[in-house]
């Protein structure tokens, strides 16, 4: 049993390294390091968040977990450039530009979390977040990256649109939505999800018999404590799973080895 974490933020000003010990002291064996939406948001945000998450996850690999780097703009920073009198849309895809050529040297693994601001905006903030991820899974197509998402609950209709414009500008198998609800499960859709990794979201994700990852969103924020979920909380619902369920060991290995290696294509989930 190797449980992966597919969403994770650890952060120095958080409790770094104590959060990665609790995930890796409850079983965990790897997660998904995604760069933590902060900072000044000026000319060089992005080369500073980037270097930045690059260094955490020096740190984590030399406690002997293996991990996924994701780096990529958050859909909110749209709101912060606007702020600073910058060009949104123009910061955004040069930060993309910028986690793509990391990728590419070897330095990360995927690009994310890109999409729609999970909060109500106008419409042209929306319809220029499409443009971006649009971007996104052009250069993602160039390369064969992976992509994660970021997006508000979606419903059946907004799955398709997601589904038709991976269809025209990516490829579906390599677009995960991360944060997915377990009934979206049941729409019929070819996109990836991942889900929290509540007892609920758990159980209802093996009972669906679909495809699914398991994720804590764990933010590393002092003042907010365990959200999204505690970093260990992945690794408790493997034992859960574990407990529960007869055909356990197929469902552990499908979560967090065959699925992750199909999407990511790294060797350690197989290992």
């Amino acid at each position: 049993m190797s449980p992966f974490d597919n969403f994770m933020h650890i952060r120095p000003e958080g409790h770094f390294l104590e959060a990665v010990k609790s995930f890796k002291n409850a079983g965990g064996a790897s997660f998904n390091l995604v760069n933590f939406p902060e900072g000044t948001y000026g000319k060089n945000h992005y080369i500073d968040l980037y270097e930045k998450t690059l260094r955490v996850g020096k740190s984590i690999r030399n406690l002997g977990i293996n991990i996924i780097i994701t780096l990529g703009p958050y859909p909110a920073d749209y709101l912060h450039f606007q702020q600073k009198e910058l060009n949104p849309v123009d910061e955004m895809k040069n930060g993309i530009d910028i986690a793509v050529k990391l990728i590419n040297d070897g330095k990360a693994d995927a690009l994310g979390e890109i999409g729609y601001p999970h909060f109500n905006v106008d419409n042209y903030i929306y319809e220029d977040s499409e443009k971006i991820l649009i971007y996104a899974m052009e250069k993602c197509r160039d390369y064969d990256i992976p992509l994660i998402m970021h997006t508000e609950d979606m419903d059946q209709n907004k799955y398709k649109k997601l589904e038709n414009l991976a269809r025209k500008y990516y490829r579906t198998d390599r677009v995960l939505k991360h944060h997915a609800n377990p009934q979206d499960l049941s729409i019929d859709n070819s996109i990836l999800k991942s889900l929290v990794a509540s007892r609920q979201n758990t159980r209802a994700g093996v009972e669906s018999k679909k495809d699914f990852l398991l994720e804590s969103d764990y933010t590393d924020q002092i003042e907010k404590p365990d959200k999204v979920i505690p970093p260990y909380s992945v690794p408790k619902r493997a034992e859960m799973i574990k407990n529960i369920y007869d055909n356990y060991e197929d469902i552990l290995f499908r979560i967090f080895n065959e699925i992750p290696y199909k999407f990511y294509k790294k060797d350690f989930f197989l290992e």
